[in-house]
């Protein structure tokens, strides 16, 4: 048998309350999500602008730092240039000096300032020493002609030029 129901679910407030908290819910859940993609959205767009101004500071500083690279190599090679030019400026002003060295420095120019500038005579047979040579592949040298005369003059020359006036 059916035991007829005394309540009634118009007064029910347990159904009523248990939709409405699912209901809460479902918008607390919904509102959460929101929250969580605008946290997403926003974490997300704060990176990419932190990226974007990374690009853009790297497209302003290349074409900067290439340029003060060639400014930096063209002075280099102004400066290479400038002591290229000195160098075969001095190599010019070498073979010169070098060339008037030799035109100065002859033999009879030599001898011309030895006996003029310096006082200094030709040397004589009589002054020289003469050697004789074996066959034996020994050297003699031959004793003075001069004999003692020589032999002072000699020893005065020796204390002359020891002396610094020779």
């Amino acid at each position: 048998m059916l035991v007829p129901n005394r309540t009634s679910a118009a007064y029910d407030f347990a159904l009523f309350e248990s939709q409405e908290k699912e209901k809460e819910n479902e918008n607390r859940n919904t509102r959460m999500k929101i929250k969580d993609a605008a946290v997403r959205y926003s974490a997300s767009r704060s990176g990419s602008i932190f990226k974007i101004l990374l690009a853009a500071i790297c497209a302003v500083m290349l074409p900067i730092y290439y340029l003060s690279s060639k400014v930096e190599s063209s002075e280099l090679s102004g400066m290479i240039n400038r002591v290229q030019l000195e160098l075969e400026q001095a190599h010019s002003d070498n073979l010169r000096l070098q060339a008037e060295l030799d035109s100065i420095v002859t033999t009879s120019r030599v001898d011309d300032f030895a006996q003029n500038e310096l006082g200094m005579q030709k040397i004589t047979t009589a002054q020289g020493m003469h050697i004789s040579l074996n066959t034996g592949g020994t050297t003699e040298i031959s004793g003075d002609i001069g004999g003692a005369a020589s032999a002072i003059s000699k020893w005065f020359s020796g204390v002359l030029e020891y002396l610094g006036f020779l």
